[in-house]
């Protein structure tokens, strides 16, 4: 049996040799780094003139970040013909997916860092990988989801036939983390940086420290099982690439080279850099060439005619109101200024024009080169934007899809207690609810959606809504309300947004309850016009009762008391608290014939109620 400082020597030797063999990768990663960090353009033939730096990456960048993190987020369980009962467990599990988020988020936040899909969106951007571990943690009887993101260009990992064998995220830490975590102690300087190895394969969870002991400082199993009950690592490893891998064998190379091996990864999952890397620095070097020779008009070449040759200006002769001594016979000469050759113009146009090509044209951020109108440029903003972000997109959707699945699956293996979760659903409603492992078992997976939020779209999707929704011939419409909310407007709790529409109509659909309304928005105002409306619902309401229809004939299956109504008791009649008018008890005195009214009664008046 291998002892802890052997396995922990294996480890570090097999992350160490897998980031030689990553080296390119890793190359590449730095390079569009530095792009999106606008590094000084540097060249060899530019030494001692000026240089230009453009901020086309960082702003092409930011914006693909902006729109990769602000789109929204739909989380779906898919619900087809369940009924009621079973669809509203398929809404706890898009609510224990989307707490955990939010709830995950926080921790990232209250740790210094940046909210999980910020953080995905600029891996997927700027690095063309995401990593990161997820799991459910567990103290005290206190349940949490852990998603948190790596930087790739500090992870190194492994595939198998099967997915992922293992992962580790090599990074740098300083000896009080070591010391707040591990309850280690660290005799070097606290200056220092210190190498942290964070492992996890199919079953355990092993953190090499070597400055501190040869051995692990934890080694524990870390319970994560597939759909299937099988061990798998707790965490993602998501490329943002359209192009598979591809494994090249340059001329010269041995079939069983691995550095062919090495070069796929390379070209696999890429950034949004890779169609612009050359163009940048070519544009850069151009521009640079037109700062030079700007610059150069503050200060032309000029020359002093004189009869010995050896005549100096002092000071400089092109600041305002210079005097220049110049004697008979000298002349001070400016010479022409020097030009750049003919062919640069059009040869930085076609480099603007394949820019924009491999990125985001000028009408994405606002610009119009010519006279367009909004409609077409709404147009071509979003085929532009969609045909750029939709293979990162689709790559962060995969990584939220893995981290959504493992959360569940580790969730059902019941070592874990009910998690208290709450958030905002994509219908921006608050919800709360204890989620436990049964209201998770036997669902379907959740669909995670990410979409751009893009005006244009938002219309497109309330027409072809409504289009849908419009009967037809046979006075039916082409999908039902709870099809069109699930898959059209991509609502995740339908039930509850028809029962919405259904309260909506239930305050004005009946004169009572249209009066009822009216009368509780003006309590609410304190207006004193309310207790003219509340007399013509008293009215209403006992008219009613006379006719044998009780509105509260429903608390006798369970429906809910009237006093929930928003009305005070104190000032209800008994008739509306459900209480039976008061018997009419007749007064002592002369008998007359059926029929005849009492004298001094008001007709259709209750006696014992008062305000009537």
């Amino acid at each position: 049996m291998t002892t802890n400082v052997g396995r922990a020597a294996e480890i570090m030797a097999m992350v160490d040799q897998k980031e030689l063999d990553s080296a390119r990768l890793h190359e590449r990663m730095d390079d569009d780094y530095s792009l999106w960090r606008l590094e000084n353009f540097t060249h060899d033939q530019l030494t001692g003139y000026q240089k230009y730096t453009s901020n086309d990456p960082r702003t092409l960048g930011r914006k693909g970040v902006s729109l990769l993190s602000g789109a929204s987020m739909t989380v779906r369980v898919l619900q087809g013909n369940d009924d009621r009962g079973d669809r509203e467990q398929d809404n706890r599990k898009e609510q224990f997916i989307r707490g955990n988020f939010r709830a995950n988020d926080e921790r990232l936040v209250m740790a210094g860092g940046i909210p999980l899909r910020s953080f995905i969106s600029w891996c997927v951007m700027v690095r063309g990988y995401t990593a990161g571990r997820c799991l459910l943690n567990k103290r005290d009887n206190r349940a949490w989801a852990d998603a948190t993101p790596w930087d790739p260009r500090e992870v190194t990992w492994e595939f198998g036939h099967d997915g992922l064998m293992w992962l580790c995220h090599k990074s740098v830490i300083c000896p009080a983390s070591i010391r707040s975590e591990y309850r280690k102690d660290f005799e070097g300087n606290d200056s220092d940086g210190i190498v942290k190895y964070d492992f996890y394969d199919r079953e355990r969870n092993i953190v090499i420290i070597p400055a501190i002991q040869e051995g692990p400082v934890k080694n524990e199993r870390h319970g994560m099982v597939d759909g299937f009950g099988e061990p798998r690592v707790p965490g993602w490893v998501v490329a943002s690439s359209s192009q598979p891998m591809i494994t090249t064998r340059p001329e010269g190379t041995h079939t069983t080279d691995v550095s062919a091996l090495t070069d796929a990864w390379t070209d696999y999952g890429e950034s949004i850099y890779a169609d612009n890397r050359q163009l940048y620095e070519d544009d850069n070097f151009i521009m640079s060439i037109r700062k030079e020779l700007a610059y150069r008009s503050l200060k032309p070449v000029f020359g002093i005619r004189s009869r010995d040759g050896v005549k100096l200006v002092e000071g400089d002769p092109f600041q305002a109101g210079a005097e220049i001594p110049l004697s008979e016979g000298e002349e001070l000469i400016v010479y022409p200024f020097q030009t750049s050759a003919p062919d640069i113009n059009p040869m930085q146009s076609v480099i603007s024009a394949e820019k924009q090509r491999g990125g985001f044209s000028s009408i994405t951020f606002g610009d119009t080169p010519f006279a367009i109108s909004g409609f077409a440029m709404q147009t071509l903003k979003a085929g532009d934007t969609a045909d750029k972000v939709e293979p990162f997109l689709h790559s962060e959707q995969t990584a939220l899809k893995m981290i959504a699945n493992a959360w569940c699956d580790h969730f059902q293996t019941r070592a874990f207690p009910p998690i208290q979760i709450s958030g905002q659903g994509s219908n921006r409603r608050w919800f709360s609810a204890s989620i436990t492992p049964e209201d998770l078992i036997d669902l379907d997976e959740p669909i995670i959606q990410l979409t751009p939020i893009l005006r244009e779209d938002d219309a497109a999707k309330a027409q072809l809504a409504q289009l849908y929704r419009q009967p037809g011939p046979d006075g039916l419409p082409l999908r039902s309300l709870h099809s069109v909310l699930e898959n059209v407007l991509q609502v995740e709790d339908s039930d509850m947004e028809v029962d919405m529409m259904f309260q909506e109509i239930g305050r004005t659909a009946h004169p009572l309850a249209q009066l009822h309304t009216l009368v509780e928005a003006l309590s609410k105002r304190n207006d004193p016009r309310a207790q003219y409306y509340f007399a013509q619902w008293q009215q209403m309401l006992l008219a009613s009762m006379q006719q044998g229809f009780s509105p509260f004939a429903m608390q006798q299956g369970g429906g809910t008391s009237p006093q929930g109504n928003g009305l005070s008791p104190e000032t209800m009649p008994n008739a509306a608290q459900g209480a039976p008018p008061p018997e009419v008890n007749p007064q002592a005195g002369p008998n007359v014939p059926p029929g005849t009214p009492r004298p001094g009664a008001q007709n259709g008046a209750f006696p014992g109620i008062p305000g009537l």
